[in-house]
């Protein structure tokens, strides 16, 4: 019992030593070349690197108010244009939450490049006809879909079958379940 407390107190006494001993961090230890050992290399983003060795970010230089209108740079959050509803959404105005709902399928194919691109010029079609619609083109295996909207109850979904088969998009019309995004 006696030696156990011993180790224990020279441990401790220890640990704080080889703590500030050892300034190198962990990605830097691994790329040090030892005598009779093999040599790493690591490419990675600084971003990256600054996380495993958890280090603090530097910080950002100030930059000069422009003087220009330049809406490229709030616009580049909303190129992704099947969940965000460029009309009605704004960034950061409206949360949205991710739940099971319904959508309408209005296109089902094959898994060709064909298909992709048939699946991609019906979305492109609705999209058109009915803004206020989200439009989803995935491939879900082993093939290209094609949903519209983004709705909680199937009788939100059934409002829109009549007039997207009026509009004669597509042939085939009809409400799935699915994961959907709605606002809250």
């Amino acid at each position: 019992m006696k030696t156990f407390i011993h180790g224990l107190i020279l441990l401790l006494t220890l640990l704080p030593l080889t703590a500030t001993a050892q300034k190198n961090t962990l990605t830097q230890e691994l790329r040090k070349n030892t005598e009779g050992e093999g040599s790493v290399v690591i490419v990675m983003d600084d971003a990256l690197e600054r996380i495993i060795n958890n280090t603090p970010l530097p910080k950002p230089a100030t930059k000069p108010a422009s003087t220009h209108n330049d809406n490229s740079a709030k616009n580049h959050g909303e190129s992704h244009s099947a969940s965000v509803d460029s009309k009605t959404y704004k960034p950061g105005s409206r949360k949205r939450y991710k739940t099971s709902g319904y959508r309408i399928r209005i296109f089902t194919g094959g898994n060709s490049k064909k298909d992709k691109e048939q699946a991609q010029k019906v979305g492109e079609k609705c999209r058109k006809q009915f803004p206020e619609l989200s439009v989803y083109t995935h491939f879900v295996s082993p093939r290209w879909v094609c949903t519209v909207g983004d709705f909680k109850t199937m009788e939100d979904a059934k409002k829109y079958i009549t007039p997207i088969r009026s509009a004669r998009i597509t042939y085939e019309v009809r409400v799935v379940k699915s994961e959907v995004f709605l606002v809250e």
